[in-house]
């Protein structure tokens, strides 16, 4: 199989051909996104339905906000219009939780290391799709940091597909010694920053931290000064387990939605508006909040209930 790293969609993300379609056309502009990147989606499943081999698990992974979640499902929709039975597996429900977290120096858990998952449990998992189709997975309760007392069980007939995604899931710990016609890769993030010319006015790292910070405020009740707190270590994380791995993924998926900072600010801005001057990261809430007020805004109803950062803004049709 093809390694299609270097072939993930581009798009032209200038700030000035942003708010010229938000303002003259933003339903159109909505829908062309969304359908593109449906199309990408589209793209990955025809492969993978090509391609020989019994490819029972998929391994999808990318950096925090990118949209492994949402991607994951809409890969499973599109499997079922196959005929193909899909599920899907969050390694966040292999989390160990709170009390069996390595401490940094800096006295904060580190949840973005490997250790932080059961990982003797996932390889099981990952094992027992591949031969028995059958398996029982913890739940995982972010509001309380600890694994949940419900479980879930899964049962996979001979013709089906289990995504398994999560930032860790390309990590060689869990695939190593299997058949690569049992495994395909996926590597999801937002590939691209937004510029003004040659400047950038947002980063693809910031577009993802103004995803994280309206998420974990409104559906993880995470203080807006804690989330800020946690992000330089999310990114050491990123860089020190995730980024290595995104070469071995099978397909890249450019994630980036180039109408959202549109759709972010009013929610992003109320957010920062609660970070006091005194926080040592106010000159970047500063940055943010300089950037956010350049985009012409787009009603958050316009977007579809499928689209990919109802992950993040919520009244979507998919659950979390």
């Amino acid at each position: 199989m093809m390694n299609y790293l270097n072939t993930y969609r581009r798009y032209a993300c200038d700030i000035g051909r942003i708010n010229s379609e938000a303002e003259h056309d933003p339903r159109s502009f909505i829908e062309m996104t969304e359908r593109v990147f449906t199309l990408d989606l589209e793209y990955i499943v025809e492969q993978i339905l090509a391609s020989k081999g019994n490819r029972r698990v998929i391994l999808l992974s990318g950096p925090s906000s990118s949209g492994k979640t949402t991607a994951s499902k809409k890969l499973i929709d599109l499997f079922r219009n196959h005929g193909i039975e899909a599920s899907l597996i969050s390694m966040d429900d292999f989390y160990l939780g709170i009390d069996h977290v390595r401490i940094l120096e800096d006295g904060k858990p580190d949840f973005e290391s490997i250790e932080a998952l059961d990982i003797p449990l996932i390889k099981n998992t990952i094992e027992k799709l591949s031969t028995t189709g059958e398996c029982v997975i913890p739940r995982y309760d972010f509001t309380k940091s600890r694994r949940s007392d419900k479980t879930r069980e899964i049962r996979l007939s001979s013709n089906s597909v289990i995504i398994m995604e999560g930032i860790h899931a390309l990590n060689p710990v869990f695939s190593d010694g299997m058949s690569k016609e049992k495994v395909m890769k996926i590597y999801i993030s937002v590939k691209q920053g937004i510029k003004d010319n040659e400047d950038y006015v947002l980063t693809n790292r910031e577009i993802r931290f103004i995803r994280r910070f309206v998420r974990d405020y409104q559906f993880r009740h995470i203080d807006p000064q804690i989330m800020l707190s946690m992000w330089d270590n999310v990114v050491k994380g990123e860089v020190k387990y995730i980024r290595p791995y995104r070469y071995t993924s099978d397909f890249t998926i450019n994630s980036i939605h180039i109408y959202e900072p549109c759709i972010m600010k009013e929610i992003a801005l109320g957010l920062l508006d609660m970070i006091p001057e005194s926080n040592e990261n106010f000159q970047f809430i500063q940055h943010l909040s300089g950037s956010l007020k350049r985009f012409s805004a787009i009603d958050p109803g316009l977007i579809p209930e499928d689209s990919l950062l109802r992950e993040f803004i919520g009244n979507g049709c998919y659950t979390y």
